[in-house]
């Protein structure tokens, strides 16, 4: 839905959305997650906003609106607005929150480049067996 002239925010609200839903085909429409924010929160955000915010048409929530996306994904307020995040960082903030993936990463340290790539060898093998990044096709 973004794109990069969408801005950082559309961007990161997005991304954010797709994670959250990431095990469904595609993520809910607008109305249905604005709907969600403001049951878990209780703060409100229309569904013309929240698709003005992913589009880009506006580029910085604040007040209320800000609050309420924070809340519903568990971010600071200070993460919309911070612009240097890349979607590379997001998805690797999300792995990390895996205790697994984690303890993986750490224990690989020091390790030599050739154990390494060894040890991504047999992640991308099992992520094949378990059809991880099938895309549905066959």
């Amino acid at each position: 839905m973004s794109t990069p002239e969408s801005g950082p925010i559309a961007a990161k609200i997005n991304a954010l959305i797709e994670e959250k839903w990431r095990y469904l085909p595609k993520p809910p429409g607008n109305a249905a997650i604005a709907r969600a924010i403001r049951e878990k929160t209780g703060l409100s955000i229309s569904t013309g906003y929240l698709w003005m915010l992913r589009t880009g048409e506006r580029k910085n929530p604040t007040g209320p609106r800000l609050q309420a996306l924070a809340a519903f994904f568990g971010k600071p307020p200070g993460y919309f607005l911070d612009h240097d995040i890349t979607s590379e960082d997001l998805d690797l903030a999300t792995a990390l929150r895996s205790r697994g993936v984690r303890t993986i990463a750490l224990r690989s340290d020091g390790l030599s480049e050739r154990s390494q790539r060894a040890i991504l060898d047999m992640i991308e093998h099992a992520r094949e067996i378990e059809r991880l990044d099938h895309d549905g096709d066959g």
